[in-house]
């Protein structure tokens, strides 16, 4: 495992992290995330040594890295790094001698091993290209089979999909998973949520220096208030539990979802336009750019808010406590409180 452990670092006096802990654990993708400026790519060059902290330390398998030119040899091979220019990292003229430049000036060259990462990355038979006759993406691969061929631990990959299409992206996408399933630790820096999500396991947000965000899961309204990349409508899922209050406004959609949820729309008199799969429904609808209330079952919380991770859609979760007078009329009045004056409204712009 690589830990950060309260890393402070500066660049003349500005503060760029301020006391950041992560880890990454072998046989997983952590996917770090922020906007440009934010400090990632200086965090990432921490992992391997390329920058020192001013305070706090970086542990590598339980032992605290030291920066002598001799232990930072054994940690570059440890831990890969991947820059996110190639330019930045291949330093021969054609394919071949820049795979083999690493583990030849290591003493561990395996020209079979070599040969079988340059086959899984298609790059079988680019040996005599030169590296200034390839695409960008081709470049990636070079640099990427450069760093594989260290067989390196843990790979550390800063922006890879930049300059990239989507072929490339897709193929990008196939390499890490695969090196995960090697049993590699792995933590990417990306500006492109669905290619994160298509290969996190778990997501770091930092911002202002600091980790703000950590877990294994990221949705793509979160995402787009921290500065990175979505394709997403301009349509919207307003959550409600079903004990909540609920809110003025217009929406083009109301949704159900749950039978303490149906119980509490009829007490209130609101017929729901989507009341079977109201979930996925509801999501497709936003997808489409409309604005939709779903009203859930507090019980099923949870599961809405996980499964709309997986939707370029917003969720916004809408919970006020029902007030005395409010709950009478939910349970006494059958709709005649501001729910219902809210549907009247909603289905005047129909």
């Amino acid at each position: 495992m690589i830990e950060l452990r309260d890393v402070w670092f500066s660049y003349n006096d500005r503060e760029v992290l301020k006391g950041v802990s992560m880890e990454v654990r072998k046989e997983e993708v952590v996917i770090l995330l922020g906007r440009n400026g934010a400090g990632k790519s200086t965090l990432l060059m921490h992992l391997n040594g390329l920058l020192r902290p001013e305070k706090g330390e970086v542990i590598v398998n339980g032992n605290p890295v030291r920066y002598d030119r001799k232990s930072l040899t054994k940690l570059r091979r440890l831990v890969g790094f991947v820059f996110q220019n190639p330019d930045d990292q291949i330093v021969a003229p054609t394919v071949w001698q820049d795979v083999v430049f690493g583990p030849e000036n290591t003493g561990t060259r395996d020209d079979e091993k070599i040969r079988e990462i340059l086959r899984n990355l298609g790059l079988e038979g680019y040996e005599n290209r030169l590296c200034n006759s390839l695409s960008g993406g081709e470049k990636k691969r070079v640099a990427i089979a450069g760093v594989l061929a260290m067989e390196p631990e843990y790979v550390v990959m800063d922006e890879p999909t930049a300059g990239v299409d989507g072929v490339g992206m897709k193929e990008i996408a196939f390499i890490v998973r695969e090196l995960r399933e090697e049993g590699k630790g792995m933590i990417i820096s990306t500006h492109d949520l669905d290619f994160a999500k298509a290969v996190g396991d778990r997501f770091l947000i930092l911002d202002g220096g600091m980790i703000i965000y950590n877990d294994a899961w990221i949705d793509y309204s979160l995402a787009e208030r921290c500065g990175i990349r979505t394709w997403m409508s301009e349509g919207e899922v307003v959550l409600v539990p079903h004990d909540s209050c609920l809110p003025d406004g217009d929406f083009d959609f109301v949704a159900v979802m749950g039978r303490s949820a149906k119980e509490r729309l009829e007490k209130e008199g609101i017929e729901p336009d989507i009341n079977t799969a109201g979930m996925e429904r509801a999501f497709l609808r936003a997808i489409g750019g409309a604005r939709v209330m779903l009203v859930c079952s507090r019980s099923m919380m949870d599961v809405v808010r996980r499964e709309a991770a997986t939707y370029p859609v917003r969720l916004r979760l809408y919970e006020r406590e029902v007030d005395e007078y409010e709950r009478e009329g939910v349970h006494n009045r059958g709709g005649s409180g501001r729910s219902g004056a809210h549907h009247a409204e909603r289905t005047e712009g129909h």
